[in-house]
């Protein structure tokens, strides 16, 4: 099953396969929200990953939609690591979401 991710602000269409993990994502130029499905259980761990990380790490560039391509690039990886790091429950909300850096890829 394949589903429409909006961009931000115009920024255009991502085809991408429902299943890879996510539930939405917003490039807010310095930082990238998205929500995390959890594997065990219903719901989802929202994260906002710094910019830093994704540039470090994962080759995002300096544009408007390059953290997005990025994640969308690493996702597998990203994920996994939002999933080691969430505790069990539901700890993270929309107001507190989880904060990953470039030291939480290393």
């Amino acid at each position: 099953m394949t589903e429409i991710v909006e961009m931000r602000e115009g920024e255009g269409q991502v085809r991408v396969d429902a299943s890879d993990g996510f539930v939405n994502l917003e490039d807010r130029g310095s930082t990238l929200f998205v929500r995390v499905k959890r594997t065990e259980r219903v719901g989802s761990v929202p994260v906002v990953i710094g910019r830093a990380a994704l540039e470090e790490h994962f080759a995002a560039g300096k544009g408007e939609k390059d953290l997005a391509q990025a994640y969308l690039a690493n996702r597998k990886v990203i994920n996994a690591k939002v999933l080691e790091l969430a505790p069990t429950g539901d700890v993270y909300t929309d107001s507190n979401p989880m904060l990953l850096g470039a030291g939480d890829f290393e």
